[in-house]
């Protein structure tokens, strides 16, 4: 089979050949992302693998099928990226890699949290400007505080787990309650963990309910100062409310690996250029926020763990028509 992988990275080839050795299948590497423009190379392919900067809407749905793709396999967990509809529509079969490394989320998030609570982006800066004094930097311990997470799935308790460690009291909200979470958190409504938490987290799925689900009402149901955390999906938050906030000093500080407006910057080289994004450059101005683009994820582990998991997930569809991953 052919395989046609998308948005690649070179440093990874290596990791893709070698998980491939299982396989054999015949893979082509692309950095470029899969676009409507491009999409005409796949010609002859069975399978596509794909990221989160490649947008599978229904035009593009239409030449793969034209073009013989029969497989779209994702390479993340999140799968807001792709009309699922329109997938199924055109009789394609699509796969994601659920649960590939929480820890590597997991970890950065805990790291979010503690450089808002250090303010070592202000530290850094301090230092690199060879700026020695303590005005200004005097931070606020994690242990002691009030820490929610919204969102109890393998990210969720991973990061739940993590926390614990640091003698930080937490809460939790998720439809479902599981009894490990419960040994280390206490279940609560979205309304009580927005009241009483000094942090929140937010760990849900990117579904239509979830689009915004921190806004305007939100924060204001908040305690003053509070410190946000997004390492899911960028459509979880509405951007300028959480703007607002930090303005007007209802949001602390806001740690965020994810943004709404993403497709535009990430994976680009943009250095000496313009964002062409104003909210994300007065987000970027402010010493209170700390953003990594969409790297939360990207540790060795990981891309092992996804690479043999996309390639596993063609090897089902090609055995049995059909995968445990199939979306």
């Amino acid at each position: 089979m052919k395989l046609w992988i998308a948005s690649h990275r070179v440093d990874e080839t290596q990791i893709y050949e070698e998980e491939n050795r299982r396989f054999g299948f015949h893979l082509t590497f692309d950095e470029e992302a899969l676009t409507p423009e491009t999409a005409g190379k796949l010609r002859g392919y069975d399978a596509v693998a794909v990221t989160t900067n490649c947008r599978i809407d229904e035009t593009m749905c239409r030449f793969l099928q034209q073009d013989g793709v029969r497989y779209i396999l994702t390479r993340s967990t999140g799968t807001d990226h792709i009309n699922l509809e329109a997938v199924h529509r055109y009789g394609l079969l699509a796969a994601n890699v659920p649960g590939y490394s929480p820890n590597a989320i997991s970890e950065h998030t805990v790291l979010l949290v503690l450089m808002l609570l250090r303010k070592m982006r202000r530290q850094m800066e301090r230092v690199r400007e060879h700026d020695f004094r303590l005005e200004g930097v005097r931070a606020r311990q994690l242990s002691g505080m009030t820490v929610g997470v919204i969102g109890a799935g393998r990210i969720g308790a991973t990061t739940i787990s993590l926390l614990s460690g640091f003698g930080c009291r937490i809460l939790v909200n998720d439809l479902y309650q599981n009894e490990e979470v419960k040994k280390k958190a206490s279940y609560v409504s979205l309304d009580e963990l927005l009241a009483m938490s000094d942090v929140i987290i937010l760990h849900a799925p990117m579904i239509a309910a979830n689009f915004h689900l921190i806004g305007e009402e939100q924060i204001g149901k908040m305690k003053p100062g509070v410190y946000l955390i997004n390492p899911a999906r960028g459509g979880l938050v509405d951007t300028e409310a959480v703007c607002r906030g930090l303005q007007q000093g209802r949001i602390g500080g806001f740690g965020f690996d994810v943004y709404e407006n993403e497709m535009a910057t990430q994976r680009k080289d943009l250095r000496g250029k313009p964002l062409g994004d104003p909210l994300l450059e007065k987000l970027l101005a402010m010493d209170s926020v700390v953003y990594t683009s969409h790297t939360a994820f990207y540790t060795d582990e990981a891309i092992r763990a996804i690479a043999g998991a996309t390639l596993q997930n063609l090897e089902d569809f090609r055995k049995n028509g059909r995968c445990i991953n199939q979306r």
